[in-house]
């Protein structure tokens, strides 16, 4: 992908873009929804759910990179074709699953498939469109269709659940994986078939194996620590593992001809304070989409239908919101309006842990509503700021390194979500379950267990807040300038 496309081929090729987008993302939100009825299915605890998120994130974080540097050698286009097969079957799969254990590894099956169709998004739109359209390129598609996605994930979610079952869920991600399948095939230029380089390259297998066990050890021990058990020997040797094989990855990477990651990259500051603050928005969304099923559900009592609309909001306020900071972000500095989204953002975290159980469908509206806003704001001017930064021959890897940022936030914010509620859990009732918070009643009949919950999500929510500010100061320093 050498230079911007033709204006029609390349408004066809981010259709394919945003497709990719609204599989995953619905699928995501479909699930947060469903999560209670398959813990109680499964008579499991909270911390299923967070191996559900983790699982599908450690996977994908491992494979986000080595994927985007196999486009900048052989195409992107072939990347998201066989993606988007794999992401059918095992969504397939993952709906006949017939227990926890089945259906964590078919979640991570599907990782594998949304890392080959989602490594290369952001380097799709930045190599086929021009500055002076690639903001609301990446407003439509990293933006409003993500959002459009989590908004219909939950909404669809409830409905299916409701209906006809968490399985259908997965069957409902299968087919309109076949779509984007078709999608690929059809409307990808032949340009995108190729790779970026002339000359035979070798692939870094020892730098994606070294990536791979860092990041994979540090998100196990992550999950593994979520019922408090930070002191613990074995999670300490994750730690330790996941930090020598990371250093390890660094080392090698600096003597590597052809590295995996070019760490280059990271003397932009664009780069790497944009991916810094970026990081923390996920965070601050992995709490929040954690625990406010749980909320709306345990707490307030709604069946998965009504909690389903209940959550929407969010997306909804940032698929409203993408576009047009997607057009702020092309004549405005970018960092003002990043700023000024997590700041939002933050302030809405701040709110939600305010929430009791008697709580009105109107409070929770506005701030989850408020929290989309923030990240409508953020994340289009943060993207474009991102990739406009890196070279273009590096557009595969650094699109890659987005999409691992999004999936360790992601991870991370259920790890710190699940880990709060769980020592409130401990410390009040001695156990990590919640099987006892399902009925017409939810949560209101069981006063230490109620309490419990309820401490550990205004910590959940108070701490997000805070993160989300730091990531407002980080964002608002001014690096456009320094490129």
């Amino acid at each position: 992908m050498k230079s911007p496309s033709p204006r029609r081929t390349r408004w066809w090729a981010l259709s394919v873009a945003s497709m990719a987008t609204l599989v995953v993302t619905a699928d995501s939100g479909q699930l947060s929804i469903a999560l209670p009825v398959i813990i109680r299915e499964f008579n499991a605890d909270i911390t299923l759910a967070g191996w559900i998120a983790l699982v599908y994130a450690l996977v994908t974080a491992s494979l986000y990179m080595p994927c985007g540097r196999l486009s900048d050698l052989v195409g992107v286009g072939r990347l998201f074709k066989i993606g988007f097969l794999v992401y059918s079957a095992s969504s397939l799969a993952a709906g006949l699953s017939q227990g926890a254990e089945q259906l964590v590894f078919f979640r991570a099956l599907q990782g594998v498939g949304s890392a080959l169709i989602m490594a290369n998004n952001f380097a799709l739109v930045t190599a086929l469109f021009p500055p002076e359209e690639r903001g609301r390129a990446m407003g439509i598609a990293g933006g409003s269709v993500s959002a459009l996605g989590y908004s219909l994930g939950p909404v669809i979610g409830g409905l299916v659940t409701h209906a006809l079952g968490w399985r259908a869920n997965f069957y409902l991600s299968a087919a309109l994986a076949v779509i984007g399948f078709a999608a690929a095939r059809s409307l990808l230029p032949a340009q995108t078939l190729k790779g970026s380089t002339t000359r035979r390259v070798p692939f870094d297998f020892t730098g994606a194996a070294a990536f791979s066990l860092s990041i994979s050890l540090l998100l196990v021990a992550l999950t593994t620590a979520q019922k408090g058990l930070w002191r613990e020997p074995l999670i300490i040797i994750e730690f330790a593992g996941g930090i020598v094989a990371l250093a390890f990855f660094i080392l090698w990477e600096k003597r590597c001809r052809d590295p995996l990651l070019d760490l280059v990259l990271f003397r932009i500051p664009a780069f790497t304070l944009g991916n810094a603050a970026r990081w923390i928005s996920f965070v601050t969304m992995s709490v929040h989409n954690l625990l406010m099923p749980f909320f709306v559900q345990s707490v307030m009592g709604l069946d998965p239908l009504r909690a389903g609309l209940l959550v929407a909001p969010t997306p909804i306020a940032m698929a409203l919101m993408a576009p047009v900071a997607g057009w702020l972000s092309e004549r405005y500095v970018p960092e003002r309006l990043g700023a000024l989204g997590l700041a939002t953002t933050a302030i809405a975290s701040m709110g939600l842990s305010f929430l009791q159980p008697e709580a009105t469908a109107l409070e929770v509206i506005f701030w989850l509503a408020l929290i989309g806003l923030g990240m409508g704001i953020f994340q289009t001017p943060n993207n474009n700021l991102l990739m406009s930064s890196v070279p273009r021959e590096r557009l595969g890897i650094s699109s890659s390194f987005l999409s691992i940022v999004r999936s360790v936030g992601y991870s991370t914010g259920a790890a710190l979500g699940a880990t709060i509620v769980s020592a409130q859990l401990v410390r009040v009732t001695g156990q990590t379950s919640l099987q006892n918070s399902h009925g017409p009643a939810g949560l209101s009949d069981a006063g230490p267990l109620l309490e419990a919950f309820l401490l550990g999500f205004r910590y959940a929510c108070l701490t997000a807040g805070v993160i989300c500010f730091i990531g407002a100061a980080l964002s608002a320093i001014r690096v456009s300038r320094l490129r």
